[in-house]
């Protein structure tokens, strides 16, 4: 059994909307044990909807399509579909009662134009929608199942979800497809397949791959078989890469490392404070991005200048002029400052030079300088963050958060993250 995706609008031809839809579906598919044969975007044409409707259902059990299913007239999914079956509109009645049940629980009068979206090919079925007024389209056509779904992503997933699902797992493939994400920072993508390269053969099950993201390094396990098979295999190569890998893994799935962070630090019942130049207060933004973040984290300092530098850490001025703002004696003062003026249990500093402008030979654009102050004294590290200036605030923020959750964890930095 193979799948094909069509997704309807210009707003996606012109590049106007990211296309969140055709992703999702393909995950839900893999998940049902059902491979994905193409995915296609076309606009709103007549024309085009209804040639690749023929063109693409040919060879595919299954054909998802989202979007083009509204009240205007450049809503055309209906008219497409019913078109390239050969087969006339015809008015639902049960999806017309729905739609106009929908507007009265609103407590306003259904406009007139919304009665289209009750039109099916006379074949098919309708498909309620209980988040919207367009109900979706459930045809057979041939040897291909055919739904057509709203492009609105609340709606056309709660349809795939209630209405779709059942129907292809009832279809069955007699496999599922299990995957498990493992998260990792510290250590780039190439090194790290290294270290795992004899899991990464392809076309074996499970099959393994990395992909990097804002600077995280994810290995994704693929595993097909039987529900208990997939699962087994999921298991076993997770504790292998978990072997390898130790605790540059951060978490499983979505879990973010700044979630991670703080909820290591509301585990410890422990504060953290910081203080940021180059970052501008990234570190903080992302701490507190994470609800309970107020439970651990105490404040911060942004201080751009020296001038704040010196004012509001109480960095040595004579410091400032003998090493630079961009040294390990002023990260080291900084994290400690943070530390202390707050009453934490941490201290994190940043300072580093981001770019484009602002570098020099000895003091090249990428290169930071973190700092750690704790119960067990003060730690500074210096790195050279590769990329724009974006991409070396936010390592910087990253590697500030993942030294302070080695120490959480009672771990050494350099037995964990690669020189």
């Amino acid at each position: 059994m193979q799948a094909d995706i069509l997704s309807i609008g210009d707003e996606l031809t012109s590049g106007q909307t990211i296309n969140r839809n055709a992703a999702w579906l393909g995950e839900q598919l893999q998940l049902l044990g059902i491979p994905v044969r193409r995915h296609l975007t076309v606009g709103d044409n007549l024309v085009e909807i209804v040639g690749t409707l023929q063109w693409t259902h040919n060879g595919c059990d299954v054909l998802l399509i989202s979007g083009g299913l509204g009240p205007t007239d450049d809503d055309l999914t209906r008219q497409a579909l019913a078109a390239a079956m050969h087969e006339d509109l015809v008015t639902d009645d049960g999806a017309l009662r729905e739609i106009e049940a929908f507007f009265a629980r609103l407590n306003r009068p259904m406009p007139a134009v919304n009665r289209v979206q009750a039109a099916r090919p006379a074949s098919a079925q309708c498909i309620s929608n209980p988040n919207g007024t367009a109900p979706g389209i459930a045809a057979r056509w041939g040897n291909c199942r055919v739904f057509a779904m709203p492009g609105v992503p609340r709606e056309m997933k709660g349809m795939f979800t209630q209405a779709v699902v059942p129907v292809l797992a009832a279809m069955g493939t007699g496999t599922v497809l299990r995957i498990r994400k493992l998260n990792t920072f510290g250590m780039g993508e190439s090194a790290l397949g290294d270290r795992i390269k004899d899991l990464m053969k392809r076309g074996s099950n499970p099959s393994v791959g990395t992909t990097v993201h804002d600077g995280v390094v994810s290995v994704r396990i693929y595993a097909r078989g039987s529900s208990d098979e997939a699962d087994a295999v999921i298991r076993s190569t997770s504790a292998e890469l978990v072997n390898r890998l130790g605790d540059l893994i951060f978490s499983t799935d979505d879990e973010p490392l700044e979630s991670v962070t703080v909820q290591l630090l509301r585990q410890a019942r422990q504060m953290v404070a910081t203080a940021e130049s180059c970052t501008g207060g990234w570190l903080a933004e992302l701490l507190t991005s994470v609800p309970g973040a107020s439970e651990c984290y105490s404040g911060g300092w942004v201080t751009y200048s020296n001038a704040l530098k010196a004012s509001e850490l109480g960095v040595d001025s004579q410091m400032l002029s003998a090493h630079g703002a961009v040294s390990a004696p002023v990260a080291a003062a900084m994290a400690s400052a943070a530390r202390q003026n707050a009453h934490a249990h941490w201290g994190l500093s940043i300072t580093g030079i981001a770019g484009p402008d602002g570098g020099s030979p000895e003091k090249p654009v990428g290169l930071v300088f973190i700092g750690i102050a704790g119960p067990d004294g003060v730690e500074v590290r210096r790195f050279q963050f590769p990329g724009a200036r974006a991409q070396i605030r936010l390592r910087a923020a990253q590697m500030a958060m993942t030294m302070l959750r080695l120490k959480l964890i009672g771990r050494k930095f350099e037995d964990v993250v690669p020189s």
